[in-house]
């Protein structure tokens, strides 16, 4: 009679969990079984076989849908819009699936496989983001929620969503026993929550972000958005004159950046304290730090923008602290993935 197989040799594997921050002009994905974060613009450009072959798009993120469609996706078509000067598409607008574009969700199916990558058969759960209803627009994310759960679950994923600020918190406030105030400025929307005890008592969001910056500054001096996200990106400084730059055209974009973005914090600032006053019926016995995370949270002099702009307000709350997140740009997807770990099944 043969010899059975030995039960304590047979490796269990673990399942793997995912932390999938959706963002509007970025998608970040932290995974359990690697220390890697992946981070991939949330973007693509369309190109035409007679325009470019397979060949030429070697070098480059993209991705073939299956009607034979071909696109640049990732920083690639980032980069290669602002070559020739045209808007890149984006699947997602101000914090949601985008109802302009018809193949965003096919898009976006596609990106998402590809920055998750291979499961190898492995059963997984996904924590992603979703954005709190905005207080400045009557559109519902019921649908985005909804859509998302059904990509990761045609990957062969487990989805949860949850709250993005939230995910803040769980990532940036262990030390406080989970009580803080989160902000994550995005692209599309800046989402904001207030957390008592790991106890989400008020989330919010307001368009005023990112892309609402960009757009008003390209309006006001008649430029492509894109080409002010590239100079906000590489040249804004909040902490420095913008007329020390030697460009004139850079100039004029740092300064109306400067202006924008302090409409948008001092904006942040005012919705929170509305807030707090309306919804808020309990007297804190403890100080609450502010924590930041987001792209449109990192260039320099940010964090002293907001301490200044709260600072003219009278707090209804102690603060303890105002800071960045440990990593403004990975600390969504974190909580999110400590988020997972803590609710996949035993």
């Amino acid at each position: 009679m043969g010899k059975g197989k030995d039960v304590s040799s047979v490796e269990i594997k673990r399942p793997i969990c995912i932390g999938l921050d959706v963002g509007t002009m970025n998608l970040v994905c932290t995974r359990s079984d690697t220390n890697e974060t992946k981070i991939t613009r949330n973007v693509f450009l369309p190109v035409s076989s007679d325009e470019i072959g397979l060949s030429d798009l070697s070098e480059l993120s993209h991705i073939v849908n299956d009607d034979g469609d071909m696109f640049i996706i990732g920083e690639d078509a980032f980069k290669f819009s602002n070559i020739f000067g045209q808007e890149v598409r984006r699947p997602m607008k101000r914090g949601v699936i985008s109802s302009d574009e018809i193949d965003a969700v096919e898009i976006l199916t596609l990106i998402i496989k590809d920055l998750i990558g291979d499961l190898d058969g492995q059963q997984a759960y996904c924590t992603y983001s979703i954005p709190a209803e905005a207080l400045d627009s009557d559109k519902s994310i019921t649908y985005h929620e909804k859509i998302f759960g059904r990509i990761l679950s045609s990957l062969g994923i487990n989805a949860t969503p949850l709250n993005e600020a939230m995910a803040v918190v769980y990532s940036e406030c262990q030390s406080t026993a989970f009580s803080g105030i989160a902000i994550s400025t995005g692209a599309g929307m800046v989402n904001c929550c207030t957390s008592v005890k790991g106890i989400n008592v008020i989330e919010f969001s307001t368009e005023q972000s990112g892309d609402w910056i960009d757009k008003n500054v390209a309006d006001s001096l008649n430029m492509v958005k894109n080409r002010v996200t590239n100079i906000k990106e590489k040249h804004l400084s909040l902490n420095r004159d913008f007329r020390e730059h030697k460009n004139k055209k850079i100039r004029r974009v740092l300064e109306a950046l400067g202006y924008y973005y302090t409409a948008m914090v001092d904006n942040t600032v005012n919705r929170i304290l509305k807030e707090f006053e309306e919804k808020v019926d309990l007297d804190l016995d403890e100080e609450l730090p502010i924590v930041v995370s987001g792209g449109t949270s990192l260039p320099d002099g940010f964090i002293e923008l907001f301490q200044t702009e709260i600072e003219k307000h009278d707090i209804p709350f102690e603060i303890s602290e105002i800071r960045h997140a440990t990593n403004p740009m990975t600390a969504v997807s974190n909580g999110l993935l400590i988020k997972a770990l803590a609710t996949v099944p035993k």
